[in-house]
């Protein structure tokens, strides 16, 4: 294996390792994401419930308060989880777009290497024409 060669299947197995990193970072994410859902689901849900109650305890203004505290704790768990998320897709983007770079500079270096050897491989076949033209006898 040529040096060139080496160096390219090198940069091909580091963007499958990297993507092999990222895919387990994406599913552990969203496997999070999906095993915290049913008590997020039921948090919302009693939120709700509390919120709605006719209780007074339930509407005096500390707990009024609370509620709005664990509103907002809800979300920016929710949040946290979007942003766990696209970070996800970002990687998964970022290993796309090595891949494709690679494959581009893959090309361009092959065209490079043809265009280099063109002339050479052009004047060996047209000079053994030449030479079997000229040579050729009828029996």
């Amino acid at each position: 294996m040529t040096p060139a060669e080496l160096e390219r299947v090198k940069a091909q197995y580091a963007s499958v390792e990297l993507a092999d990193g990222a895919n387990l970072t994406s599913m552990a994410t969203v496997g999070a994401i999906r095993n915290n859902s049913p008590a997020l689901e039921t948090r919302v849900a009693n939120l709700e419930q509390d919120s709605l109650s006719g209780d007074t305890n339930l509407n005096s203004e500390v707990a009024v308060l609370n509620k709005i505290n664990a509103a907002g704790v809800l979300t920016l768990r929710t949040v946290q989880d979007s942003n766990k998320l696209l970070a996800s897709l970002l990687e998964q983007q970022t290993i796309i777009s090595k891949q494709q770079r690679e494959a581009t500079a893959n090309s361009i270096n092959a065209d490079i290497a043809r265009r280099a050897t063109l002339a050479g491989n052009l004047a060996q076949v047209t000079g053994s024409i030449t030479n079997s033209l000229e040579t050729f006898r009828m029996p």
